[in-house]
């Protein structure tokens, strides 16, 4: 859907008054654009590398190739997410079943908070892998790590903001607490993935 299509066309449809796509996808493709230059970064500095150093290099370099895909494909999976959301309240408008109605939409809101906290603890994950690779980066290339590092804090606070949103309008009390809980071990992890 939008991973295959152009630059120039997803910032065209982005900038529509449609709602698809949207904060969450958006922040899916911010991150992979930062773990891409993290990845960029890393396989130029590897190539100076022997021994244990090239080893644990290679080994970042892996995992961050799974985090890329991941946050790559939460760019379309966002969008399903979300229409699922919508379409849970307009049927809850033709049903007259209050029970029913309130299990839909507490589910698709379920499954999209899951789905922008997962990828906020991606991107987490991905920060923490900064020093590593930054101990490795000689010269001017460290400036790529800079700007990763900016696109992951932004990828990061538009997924927690697209998590909360889905948790606030959340009507099961005990689940909306038990999101919001996440949400603050998310922040708190967050702030010691510090990368100067």
């Amino acid at each position: 859907m939008y991973i295959d299509s152009s630059i120039k066309e997803y910032l065209q449809k982005l900038s529509t008054d449609e709602p698809i796509p949207g904060g969450g996808g958006t922040s899916a493709l911010v991150a992979a654009l930062g773990i891409g230059l993290m990845l960029m970064v890393a396989r130029i500095s590897i190539k100076k590398q022997t021994g244990e150093k090239k080893e644990n290099l290679n080994k970042v370099i892996e995992t961050l190739e799974r985090m890329h895909q991941n946050a790559s494909d939460v760019i379309d999976l966002d969008p399903k997410v979300y229409q699922e959301v919508i379409s849970s309240y307009s049927e809850a408008k033709k049903i007259q079943d209050p029970a029913k109605t309130h299990g839909k939409i507490e589910a698709a809101l379920k499954n999209s908070f899951r789905l922008q906290a997962d990828l906020a603890m991606l991107i987490v994950m991905a920060k923490e892998f900064l020093s590593s690779i930054d101990s490795c980066a000689k010269g001017s290339i460290r400036n790529d790590l800079v700007v990763a590092s900016g696109l992951l804090g932004g990828a990061f606070e538009g997924a927690l903001a697209t998590a909360h949103i889905n948790a606030v309008y959340m009507k099961d009390e005990k689940e909306r607490a038990h999101c919001e809980e996440a949400i603050t071990k998310l922040k708190e992890r967050h702030s010691k993935a510090k990368f100067d």
